[in-house]
């Protein structure tokens, strides 16, 4: 079973993103902000996720991954395998 306690930055990012596109899009629709103005800050997370996704992920998601490779505990143990009897 897949323990969802874990933490998952990756999918939170997504998350985060896609709510303040759908709040962007929302204000757009009800007349808060104009066309222009929608346009332009959706250029500007466009510009952020870019920015984000070529530093932040590589610096603050990647160390909370477990690499394939290379697969170890926080403490430098190594992680054993799941066989599908275990399960």
């Amino acid at each position: 079973m897949i323990n969802d306690s874990r933490p998952r930055p990756i999918r939170t990012a997504a998350l985060v993103v896609s709510a303040v596109g759908a709040v962007v899009t929302w204000l757009v629709s009800s007349g808060i902000l104009d066309v222009g103005q929608g346009d332009a800050v959706q250029g500007l997370i466009a510009a952020v996720v870019l920015v984000l996704s070529a530093f932040g992920v590589p610096l603050l998601a990647e160390p909370k991954v477990t690499p394939l490779s290379d697969p170890m505990d926080s403490r430098g143990r190594l992680l054993a395998p799941v066989r599908e009897s275990d399960l």
